[in-house]
């Protein structure tokens, strides 16, 4: 069957509008609109139904009737002129109906765009994408038309809708759409005579290091374990296991500065709450959610941060960064290498000689060596329980006196080093107290250093 006998057959029983026309033979004469598409089929249509009319003996030939059915179904301008031209009768009073497909949805689209713009209206931005949430019914009527007159390769309401939408968006906000990243995405809901818009806002991503100047902080927010965050007597009704974190110090300022609804705090690894993170600092990355504002001055937001939590945290180096960079420092995090000083205490008197032979000692059985480390027992609670390999890459030592020694331990990312120093009852195997022939405990931590 070819397209003009198609068009007219579904004329005959339905009312389309020249978008769903056009989007119904997609697959033709590309590089154009669909609206153009329909309405060329239909002047095509109508020129050779004239055509066929004028060369015709009969005048109430099919080729009248057909005539007929596009200036009365389809309302098609040029098919009611030939009908008056040639002085055939139709039916000019018969109201226009809806289009079937699409319910005129597709003839009035300035008031999906303005909808959207109030919208946007107080939202700093640069991209955008438009997106379709359909109601079931229209979806079942346009799979059902399709069927029944066989269309293949057409081109669905939502990527019509969206593609119409986004170009007249585009032009009245004067911003680009982006498919891969926008920073917002705008979702109508569509019901053949209601609809909603609701916004789709992406995180900001922003990339710091930090130091934690104090021991005694958690890294991230940690619930009451008794009342689990609920609030309760023993954590004096705040719902929290410590009064507060390097995550809680640093954020206000960009929640603030970016009027955002919420905050994840993503960090490359942490250090346990008794141990300070010196040097270069920690890597992390906050994602601002649903941020009004996305044009930050980090320098100002540093300077700010490190005013409020001064003696306790101080953050740097800020940047601007992506969801990528967050899966990166997640998964990367085994693979990284960090230089830890330990104050290690033991219940063993030595002296300057036999601490030198024991850092011999250590040096030659840990240094480039595998390191087997159970699950400890202070974190099994949390953890799976299981057998860690890690690796020493490096390790050096100093005597302060009989009973106490700093250690530079330099180690593959997630190893345990109060553990590598106690031997947690012979979970880590190889350990300094295992090497050393007495209890060893690590007095103090601190981490110096992480290469990513």
């Amino acid at each position: 069957m070819s397209i003009n006998e198609k068009v007219l057959e579904i004329y005959h029983d339905y009312h389309i509008c020249p978008h769903c026309l056009g989007r119904m033979f997609s697959l033709y004469a590309t590089y154009t609109t669909n609206f153009e598409r329909g309405n060329s089929i239909l002047l095509t249509l109508t020129m050779q139904l004239h055509e066929n009319y004028l060369s015709s003996n009969e005048k109430n030939s099919d080729t009248v009737n057909n005539l007929r059915l596009l200036a009365e179904k389809a309302k098609f301008v040029p098919a009611i002129k030939v009908m008056e031209k040639e002085g055939l009768n139709f039916e000019s009073e018969i109201i226009k109906p809806s289009c079937y497909l699409c319910n005129d949805i597709f003839s009035d689209l300035s008031k999906y765009t303005l909808e959207a713009i109030k919208k946007l209206e107080h939202l700093e931005y640069e991209s955008f994408l438009v997106g379709t949430d359909l109601n079931g019914k229209i979806i079942n009527i346009e799979d059902e038309f399709k069927v029944r007159f066989k269309i293949l390769g057409s081109e669905s309401f939502k990527s019509h809708f969206n593609r119409e939408v986004g170009k007249l968006l585009s032009t009245q906000i004067n911003k680009t759409t982006d498919f891969a990243n926008p920073d917002i995405t705008i979702i109508f809901s569509l019901n053949f005579d209601s609809f909603s818009t609701n916004l789709l806002i992406r995180s900001l991503f922003i990339y710091g290091k930090y130091n934690k100047l104090i021991r005694g902080i958690p890294q991230t927010h940690w619930d009451c374990r008794r009342c689990k965050g609920k609030g309760c007597e023993f954590c004096n009704y705040t719902g929290k296991q410590h009064q507060t974190s390097v995550e809680e110090l640093i954020i206000p300022e960009f929640i603030k500065a970016s009027k955002s609804t919420g905050v994840k705090f993503h960090g490359a690894g942490r250090e346990d709450i008794d141990v300070r993170m010196l040097g270069e600092g920690r890597p992390f990355i906050l994602e601002l959610q649903n941020p009004v504002l996305r044009d930050l001055n980090l320098e100002n937001l540093e300077k700010k941060v490190n005013k409020t939590t001064r003696k306790k945290v101080k953050i740097h180096d800020l940047q601007f960064s992506n969801k990528n960079q967050v899966i990166s420092i997640k998964n990367n995090a085994e693979n990284t290498q960090k230089i830890y000083k330990a104050l290690v205490q033991s219940e063993k008197r030595i002296s300057k000689l036999q601490f030198a032979e024991f850092l011999n000692l250590l040096q030659n059985q840990l240094v480039g060596k595998k390191l087997s480390q159970r699950t400890p027992e202070r974190v099994s609670h949390r953890r799976a329980d299981k057998i860690r390999t890690k690796h020493i890459y490096g390790l050096d030592g100093r005597y302060f006196k009989s009973d106490l020694f700093e250690f530079t331990i330099k180690t593959q990312g997630g190893t345990y080093i109060k553990e590598l120093i106690n031997g947690d009852e012979g979970r880590t195997k190889n350990s300094f107290t295992e090497l050393f022939g007495a209890p060893l405990i690590c007095k103090e931590l601190d981490v110096l250093h992480i290469d990513l």
